[in-house]
Formats: C-alpha cells, sequence, structure tokens
C-alpha cells in the first residue's frame, strides 16, 4: 500500500470543499467536554509507531460488527497478519467495490489528533479506497471531510498516519466533537478489508 494519499475522487471533493467553507465560517465545535478515558497500546510499535492507540468500538470485527453500518460489506476470515489487536484475532471487515463502510460515532478532541486501521486489497488488477470522517456541526448539520485515498495491495499493510481532530473544527481544549470513519472504495476498482482500525488518544497515556 503507497503511503501518498493521491487526489479524491471527484464526487468526494465537493463534499470536503463544503465543509472548508464551514471552518471559514467559524462554525464552533460541540459542547466543551473531555472525551471518556479509553483503554490504550501500542498498537503500530513494530511498525515504527510509539503513539498510544485505542480501539475504535467493534474496530477489530471479532465479536460482529455493533454500530458500523454496512453496506456491500461484512466481517469475514481473515486477520490482519501482524495479530496487532490479539493472536487469536481471526476476522476482518470485507468491503466490495460498490460497497460502504461507516464506524460507529465516536468521542473525538485535540487529544485525538491521528488514526490508522490495517488494509489490503483482495480482489481486482487495481484497487483504491477513500477515507472519509463524517461528522454534525453545531446547527446539527451533517458534513464529510475527505483524508485522501489509499491504493491497494495485495498483502496487509498498516495505513499512514491519517489526521483526526486536525481534520475538525476543534480549535481549543475541552471543545469535543462526536464523528464517524467512513471506507469507501472505488467503484470500478477491487475488493478490500480492514481491520484494527485504532485512533490515537495521545493525552490520555
Amino acid at each position: 500500500m503507497s503511503n501518498a494519499i493521491p487526489s479524491p475522487r471527484r464526487r468526494r471533493l465537493a463534499a470536503a470543499v463544503a465543509t472548508g467553507v464551514l471552518f471559514a465560517l467559524g462554525v464552533p465545535a460541540a459542547a466543551s467536554a473531555d472525551c471518556p478515558s479509553t483503554t490504550t497500546t501500542k498498537a503500530f510499535k513494530q511498525f515504527g509507531d510509539q503513539a498510544n492507540y485505542s480501539l475504535v468500538p467493534a474496530g477489530a470485527f471479532e465479536s460482529g460488527t455493533t454500530g458500523w453500518s454496512l453496506t456491500g460489506a461484512s466481517v469475514a476470515g481473515g486477520n490482519e497478519s501482524y495479530n496487532v489487536h490479539g493472536s487469536s484475532d481471526s476476522h476482518s471487515l470485507a468491503i466490495q467495490p460498490t460497497g460502504v463502510a461507516v464506524s460507529p460515532s465516536f468521542c473525538v478532541s485535540l487529544a485525538n489528533p491521528t488514526f490508522r486501521f490495517f488494509a489490503k486489497q483482495t480482489s481486482g488488477s487495481w484497487a483504491t479506497m477513500a477515507v472519509q470522517l463524517r461528522w454534525k456541526d453545531s446547527r446539527g448539520a451533517v458534513n464529510t471531510t475527505t483524508l485522501g485515498s489509499l491504493n491497494g495491495t495485495s498483502s496487509w499493510q498498516p495505513s499512514q498516519v491519517l489526521p483526526l481532530a486536525t481534520s475538525l473544527p476543534l480549535w481549543q481544549s475541552g471543545q469535543t466533537l462526536n464523528v464517524q470513519l467512513v471506507f469507501d472504495p472505488e467503484n470500478y476498482g477491487g475488493a478490500w478489508a480492514i481491520d484494527d482500525v485504532y485512533i490515537d488518544p495521545y493525552a490520555r497515556g
């Protein structure tokens, strides 16, 4: 999987531009309150990443997909090959080219700057997957921020470090937003599998 992030697809760019307009208008973040503390682990230590990470709800896909919204996607056999979440893990999430997977909503503050996950291409001669954030502003409007696209490889690879809080209108300590991660493969490319989706709560130690 390439660490570069190619230009997102045109239909996603419009959503990102709309989000940028909201940033420029200074749309305030949600109420001031810290996100709940979570259990952390140095999930990507073997890749030179010393940050502490916490698992997104049901982000290992070992006990189903509670809270996830799936279209053309389902739990499948075969865990990411590095066994980051656990040596006994045996499942991942398969996403078809026309499918989309949306994570459960979770709290993000300035203490959650980034996230990472594992992914691989499972069919086709090429595959591209857009990675997005979905969130509501203080007026209740749903916004989508496109972070970029991943290029697939046939073997499990950790994603690059992707921005989380830095892509949201969070400007000071105590501001939070509830967000969802969206994994959306290119419709005419190959299928994907993702696994072990982690966010970085660096202020939690």
